[in-house]
């Protein structure tokens, strides 16, 4: 585990501070500012004030990680030299309106993964050492599935997935209900993050409530 990252817990950092809790994790750093990163989860946040060469020269050195940085940083997203997105940020003032779980069961461990695309059946199968996902079935098989990746003492990330046959039924809106409420029951509100053109996300977070609250630089 390395020294909690300099900056509050507010969803913009909630996966600096997920980071941070994990005893794999790895800091830099990069003149006045600093990175952690992951390498299972092949994420790196800039934290403070880092040099853009720096950050640079670290970009060049995990180029299959993921770069999070600050809004109000996009020279340091433009410093990576990769394609630059900007993420949304959203919570959830009301969870009163969020709907019943009916359907949707926590993952069994002995569900086969196998007829899942193979970047998510490798997700999905290291996020059940470590986090419950909520699932919901279809033709006896599971084919939505939402869990936590990253927690902080206040805060938990949304992750939402459905198979492509199973879409439009309502299924990841019913195991990402699911789920926010066993999350909220451990005394920490939601974080949905979404690419400014994931329409489906955005969609979805708007039908359970969410409301935007601030964005993020994601360099990919």
């Amino acid at each position: 585990m390395i020294e909690p990252p300099e900056v509050p817990d507010i969803p913009r950092w909630i996966e600096a501070h997920g980071i941070a809790a994990d005893p794999a994790s790895w800091q830099r750093g990069l003149g006045a500012g600093r990175a952690v990163g992951s390498d299972s989860a092949q994420l790196v946040v800039l934290l403070g004030d880092p040099d853009p060469a720096a950050v640079a020269a670290l970009a060049r050195e995990v180029p299959h990680h993921t770069v999070l940085c600050a809004i109000e940083r996009a020279d340091l997203a433009a410093a990576t030299g990769r394609e630059v997105l900007r993420a949304l940020l959203h919570t959830l003032p009301d969870a009163d309106g969020l709907p019943t779980q009916d359907g949707a069961l926590l993952l069994p461990d002995d569900a086969e993964l196998t007829h899942l695309p193979e970047p998510l059946a490798e997700e999905l199968a290291a996020a059940r050492q470590r986090r419950p996902i909520w699932t919901a079935f279809l033709d006896g098989a599971p084919v939505a599935f939402a869990f936590a990746p990253w927690r902080s003492a206040a805060w938990f990330d949304v992750s939402v997935d459905t198979l492509p046959g199973a879409r439009q039924l309502g299924l990841g809106r019913l195991v990402a209900a699911a789920m926010i409420r066993g999350e909220r029951a451990l005394g920490r509100e939601p974080v949905w993050g979404a690419d400014e053109g994931n329409l489906a996300s955005l969609r979805l977070a708007r039908s359970l409530g969410f409301v935007k609250v601030d964005e993020l630089w994601v360099a990919v």
